[in-house]
């Protein structure tokens, strides 16, 4: 979607513009698996990029920063520990222009990873992968589908509600759960029916439940909403 609307296009030509050479990684499917991981961190260790720009909703974007732990640490596995990363950015930073208003993944230490053999989603958890810039654009929002953008909107309404009454909540936190759950209340229908005031709401409701839930994690609701997307397929939001 992001091509068939010009989106990439236009991130490629003012990188041209720049004197930056690229190369595009495409085909990231919704819940990505651990092959498209490895497929792309292989394009990078061969390109050897000195950013990765992730494009588009939550999958390409978690997919692309699970790439750039093996781009730089090819050892590591999806069975180690959370928030043991080792150190990234030794030889790439990370731009994220999320096209969905609802992952917040663009300002998150957070990337889901799905093993579709065992039925398996890895949580990779580590302020290492927090993107390094986030360019959050409503208008690329407002290109989905109704139904993807009710979708990720009752993602970002949870992250919201489930990070304001995690165990770790603080006032600091609070006040922004509490202030996205405002934001999204009011503007999810509005941006499900096309209204563009509303889009631009949600783009900055769910960045801001992000900024909250990033810093004191989620809860059992995730915690069985990702099972059910693995083995059932069901849209993340849905299972939320």
């Amino acid at each position: 979607s992001m091509k068939r609307f010009g989106f990439v296009d236009q991130v490629v030509d003012y990188l041209k513009e720049a004197g930056v050479e690229t190369k595009l990684i495409e085909g990231v499917e919704p819940d990505p698996s651990v092959e498209t991981v490895f497929k792309g961190a292989e394009v990078m260790r061969d390109f050897e990029p000195d950013w990765i720009i992730a494009m588009g909703g939550g999958s390409p974007i978690d997919a692309a920063k699970a790439m750039w732990i093996f781009y730089e640490h090819p050892e590591t596995t999806f069975d180690d520990d959370p928030f043991t990363v080792p150190p990234l950015r030794n030889k790439a930073k990370f731009l994220a222009i999320p096209s969905t208003s609802g992952t917040a993944t663009e300002v998150t230490a957070f990337s889901v990873i799905t093993d579709y053999s065992s039925g398996i989603k890895y949580p990779l958890a580590d302020f290492e992968i927090t993107p390094d810039i986030a360019i959050v654009d409503p208008a690329l929002a407002e290109t989905m589908p109704p139904k993807l953008t009710s979708y990720t909107g009752m993602d970002a309404l949870t992250h919201a509600i489930e990070g304001y009454i995690t165990r770790a909540a603080w006032a600091l936190t609070d006040a922004l759960h509490i202030k996205a759950i405002e934001i999204i209340a009011g503007a999810l229908r509005g941006s499900v029916a096309g209204d563009s005031q509303a889009g631009e709401a949600m783009a900055l409701g769910q960045y801001v439940a992000g900024m909250g839930f990033s810093n004191v994690g989620l809860g059992l609701v995730h915690g069985m909403a990702h099972p059910l997307g693995a083995f059932y397929n069901t849209p993340h939001g849905v299972a939320n």
